[in-house]
Formats: structure tokens, sequence, C-alpha cells
């Protein structure tokens, strides 16, 4: 058997503006906290260079001013300061012109920091130094600092920037979130408000649009319901009129007719009874329009008995099975008419037995009507189950499908229509019969 197509399982789910815009402000807020670090780090990184080297410059200009205060010659005893040894930031040395180290502080090198004699800035592998020649040639007055001491305090500034960004733009992130989410309320509270909107109800209407971009949308839905509640009314009340109109000629015609069968001679019988059966099919589709359209539309939910409905009816033709252990709760009237279409359809197509089988599926109940008149050919099948399923319904499906769907989804169900199970005994590849699945909702499940 082939089954409608679910358009929805194809098209899978659909994005989430809030998902993609969560997501976006975190792609943002990340690359914009990246590239702040790294231009910052640059620009800092030759800054805090130039801080450093500033720092040593001016430490060995105030030394060079103490050395002199120290001996008039330059001639300072060898050795270190007579200072409590501590942590230097900061080492110097003051070296002789032959490269003997005559003063040092404490974690200075006995070895000349370099050999440079003329002033400026030089580095090693471990150090970062700046040099200045004492006065008359007596040597040299070298201030360090080592090179791991600079990483580490560049390090440190570069952690704190690219930290600070990444927190400022992970607090940004957390707080557009928040405020999109609230931004995005009105909209799904407007949802929910759709959902609820009757246009056929009294006095209905939308609630005031709680954004001025959702002022345009409002609008368009409230116009929209008002435009579909006159056109639904109008439909309603013509096919109500119509349909009281044709009920009384319908039920004079049927007496005529059954009076001119008793009368008429043998060869003009056939005729009649069929003129009278077709008179029937009318009547029983003008009764399922009254059903349809009947003043305020309302549903009247009853307990019913399918074996017990099926038997009322004026069915003509076939042979019809009922297989329902369980009662339903649908509107019998609307119920009376939809099977009433499908057992005449399958009269019409040459079926001689129909089996109606009931039994429970996911979230509702399942009628299934199986006949075993000629069937449809697979173009039409398609045809048919196209136009079920789209709503097109134009030139495609005949009145009494067109009323079952209607029924159907009046009680809040669909329907489906299948290949039948039966085997062609002029053709065994073939098959033929329909199979007419009327899908009901969870309400149609009987509590008891």
């Amino acid at each position: 058997m082939v089954d409608l197509p679910n358009t929805a399982l194809v098209r899978g789910p659909l994005p989430s503006i809030r998902t993609r815009l969560s997501r976006a402000l975190v792609v943002i807020s990340l690359a914009w906290g990246v590239m702040l670090s790294l231009t910052v780090g640059l620009l800092l990184h030759k800054a805090v260079d130039k801080l450093l080297d500033s720092g040593l410059q001016e430490s060995a200009e105030i030394l060079y001013g103490m050395t002199q205060l120290g001996a008039a010659d330059g001639d300072v005893p060898g050795g270190m300061l007579p200072a409590p040894r501590h942590q230097e930031a900061l080492v110097w040395q003051v070296v002789r012109p032959d490269g003997e180290v005559t003063l040092r502080s404490h974690q200075a090198p006995e070895q000349a920091l370099a050999e440079r004699l003329d002033t400026g800035f030089s580095s090693t592998l471990e150090w970062r130094i700046y040099s200045l020649p004492l006065p008359e040639g007596r040597g040299m007055l070298h201030v360090a600092q080592r090179e791991s001491v600079r990483a580490d305090t560049q390090l440190e500034i570069m952690v704190g920037i690219v930290g600070g960004a990444l927190l400022v733009g992970f607090s940004t992130t957390l707080w557009l979130r928040a405020r999109l989410r609230r931004e995005l309320a009105p909209l799904q509270a407007l949802s929910i408000d759709v959902a609820r909107y009757d246009p056929m109800a009294p006095g209905a209407g939308l609630p005031a649009a709680a954004r001025a971009e959702l002022s345009p949308m409002v609008d368009a839905i409230g116009a929209l319901g008002q435009r579909l509640s006159a056109h639904v009314a109008h439909e309603r009340a013509f096919a109500a009129h119509a349909a009281h109109a044709l009920r009384t000629p319908l039920a004079g015609i049927d007496a005529q007719l059954a009076v001119a069968l008793r009368e008429a001679p043998a060869e003009l019988a056939p005729r009649l009874r069929q003129t009278r059966e077709a008179a029937a099919r009318l009547r029983s589709v003008v009764s399922a329009l009254i059903s349809l359209f009947r003043a305020g539309g309302e549903m009247k939910w009853q307990r019913v008995s399918l074996p017990e409905l099926v038997g009322r009816l004026p069915v003509r033709g076939v042979n019809v099975t009922v297989d329902a252990p369980q009662p339903l709760v649908c509107d019998p009237d609307l119920m009376s008419a939809a099977l009433m279409n499908l057992l005449d359809n399958a009269a019409r197509h040459q079926a001689r037995d129909v089996a109606i089988r009931v039994a429970p599926q996911a979230g509702g109940v399942l009628i299934e009507v199986t006949d075993n008149g000629q069937g449809m050919s697979p173009d039409r099948l398609l045809q048919v189950q196209s136009a079920l399923a789209t709503g097109a319904k134009d030139g495609v499906l005949g009145l009494g499908l067109t009323l079952t769907d209607l029924v159907m989804r009046t009680h809040g169900g669909a329907v489906q229509v299948c290949s039948g199970p039966v085997t062609n005994p002029i053709d065994p590849a073939a098959v033929q019969g329909t199979v007419v699945r009327l899908s009901l909702p969870a309400k149609a499940v009987d509590p008891g």
C-alpha cells in the first residue's frame, strides 16, 4: 500500500531565529575578543619594550651619578655593595677598561655583561643591557634586566588583556542573549494568540501588538481572519440554504418515483430504480451538507456504536461488515454522512463487499474502509493522494471524497486513500479495490 507523503518529515525542522542570532553573537564576541587582544597585544609589545628600556636607561643614569659620588677617580673597591641580599629586578656592574668588574649588585654576574664601550642598548640570550661610559675613560657602567623577566611581564599583560576582552565579550553575549529572549517573547506570545484566534467566534480579535514591528503582522492576520470569516459565513449560508431548499423537492421526487415504480410497466422499472438510486445519493449529499453547514457549525460529540450507526444507513448494493470492538466519540450525523458517501462510492465502482474496521493508533483512532470494487489506476491514485495532502481538490476528488475529507477535518482528523489488497482474477499481477483510512484524534477514543 502507498501512504500519503509526509511533507513535515521531508522538510525537516526549521532553523530558529534565536539560535542563529545567539550563535552569531557568540562568534562575534569571540572574534572581537581575539582581534582586540591581537591588536592591543601587538601595540603593547613595542610599548612595553620601550617602557622597560626606558627604565633601564633611567636606572643606569641614576647609578651613574651614585658611582661618581662614591669615588672621585671612579676606582671603587671591587666586590658587591654592602647591602643585604634581595631579589633584584635590575642588576648592574662597574667595569674597568680592561674588563675587570670592580663593583656589582648582588645578582649581577662576575663577568662583564657587555663588551661595548659606548652608550646604548645591547642584548644577549639572557640579558637586556644599557651601557654608559664613565668619565675620563675609567670604565663602563652596565645596567641589565633578565629577558625572562621581560617576557613574563609581557605575558602577564597579554593574559590580562585577552582575559579581560574575553570576559567582556562573554558577559556581553550573555546579556545580549537574555535581551534577545525578552525581545522575542512578544513574538512567542503572538504565536499563542494566533493559535487561539478563531475568526468565526463572536467578537474575535487579536490583542494589540506589544512591539511596533509586530503591528503590521497583527493587522494583516486580523484582516485575513475577517476575510476568512466572511467567506466561510457566506459559504455556510449558501450551502445551508441550498441544502434545505433541495431536501423537500428530493423527498417529493423519491415519493413520486416510488409510486411510478409500482404503476410503471416492467420494462421501465430498471430505469426508474436507477433514477431513484440517483435521487437517494443526492439526498444523502444534501443531508451531509446540512450536517456540515448547520447553524453555528458546532460539533456534537457523542458516544457512538459504529455497528449500530452503519446499520441505520440506507446502504444499497453492497454487503457491509463492521469490526468495531469499542464505541467511538464523534459527531454521529457527520460520521454517517462520511461513511454513507464511502459506501455509495464503493457501490458505484462495482464493489460487492465492504469491510469497516476500527483500531487504535498512536494519538487517536483509525477507521479503515476496504472494498473489493474496481479500484483506481496508479496515476489516479497518486492524483487523489496529492489532492488530499495539499488541499487542491478542484477537478480531482469527487463530491463524496470531498465531503468525507471535510467531515474528517471538522473532527480534527484526516483521510488517506490506498490501493486495495484484493487480487484481480483476470490479471494476478494487479490489485483491485480501495482502502480509505479515516484518522480521528485522541478525542475520539471512548474513555469508558
